[in-house]
């Protein structure tokens, strides 16, 4: 009974250094580098078995044994913890890496830029025709509504998700420029802010002009003055379905539409771009000035005049440094 009981311990024993040396193991495998050499792109779709993503992650060489990363998700409890989504996994990660990775469900973070100025026709072939992002194709052209900016997006956002979030962003740009502007201004409302920064946006060639663009186009509409801007005429002409691809010449500055401020008085009916918050905040508190008129320096900003004699000497120096270049 004594050598029973003795060999019982023993087992026991035994038994226990096995367990040990097994989890031992175990957890040095679970921390120990990958074999991959290179960082890879891991894709989890919603609803993916682990035993898929093994097989995955086996492909990948970011594992090398598939049943060992089955075993470790099954034995910690992590099987119904991962998020599915795109992941950028480092070299030599571990299982353990690996597995904080897709657990905390960060995704591989894209970006898309819509730049300022763009027309909402050029906004919604970009994000349409962008294949990381997913969805139904969008439709929709009102102008000025989407705030230009870098956007960041993930696996799981869509072509809807990412327009919605243009759309809100630029009302909240306008309306916070509406409440805090000028309480002088000859605008009636929030959108005819936005048409005017549109046309502000098209027209001023950097920042610092922005305001003092604005001053001339406020100081016209007080004087009741035609705007008188080359870039309506261009919208009128397109619609923001592409470059005009050449100069404006006399008879476009004659074409009847109620986008073209050389014939209409006052401001178009809607913006001709989508402006960006500078532009808009420009609209919103100008610079105080007697600006009436301006005209390219060529040197990619302005150069301002308070009356039509000024003006037109401006206008003969940029055509003289167009005639040299």
């Amino acid at each position: 009974m004594a050598t029973f009981v003795s060999n019982l311990f023993y087992l026991f024993i035994v038994c226990l250094i096995s367990v040990y040396i097994v989890i031992t193991s175990f957890e040095l495998y679970y921390e120990k580098p990958g074999p991959s050499q290179h960082e890879q792109l891991l894709i989890i779709n919603k609803g993916e078995s682990v035993t898929n993503i093994a097989s995955h992650l086996r492909e990948l060489n970011l594992i090398e044994n598939r049943m060992v990363f089955i075993l470790v998700v099954r034995l910690k409890g992590f099987h119904e913890k991962i998020k599915f989504g795109e992941y950028m996994i480092p070299k030599t990660a571990s299982i353990k890496e690996i597995l904080d990775a897709v657990i905390t469900g960060v995704s591989v973070q894209n970006k898309i830029t819509i730049p300022e100025g763009l027309s909402t026709i050029s906004v919604i072939h970009r994000i349409n025709n962008d294949l990381r992002i997913r969805g139904d194709l969008i439709s929709f052209s009102e102008e000025g509504v989407l705030a230009p900016n870098t956007y960041s997006f993930d696996f799981t956002t869509n072509k809807k998700d990412l327009f919605l979030k243009m759309k809100n962003n630029q009302e909240r740009i306008l309306e916070a420029a509406w409440d805090n502007r000028d309480p002088d201004l000859p605008l009636k409302n929030a959108f005819e802010l936005l048409i005017l920064a549109s046309i502000v946006e098209k027209e001023a060639g950097n920042e610092e002009d922005k305001k003092k663009v604005a001053s001339v186009f406020l100081n016209r509409l007080n004087k009741k003055m035609r705007l008188q801007s080359d870039p309506t005429v261009v919208y009128s002409l397109t619609r923001g379905r592409g470059s005009l691809n050449r100069e404006l010449n006399r008879s476009d500055l004659k074409t009847k539409s109620p986008f073209n401020t050389y014939k209409i008085d006052g401001l178009p009916p809607s913006p001709i771009c989508n402006p960006s918050k500078s532009s808009i905040h420009a609209v919103a508190n100008p610079l105080k000035t007697d600006f009436l008129f301006f005209v390219a320096n060529g040197e990619g900003g302005h150069n301002f005049s308070k009356n039509l004699k000024q003006h037109n000497s401006f206008v003969k120096e940029y055509r003289r440094l167009k005639i040299e270049n």
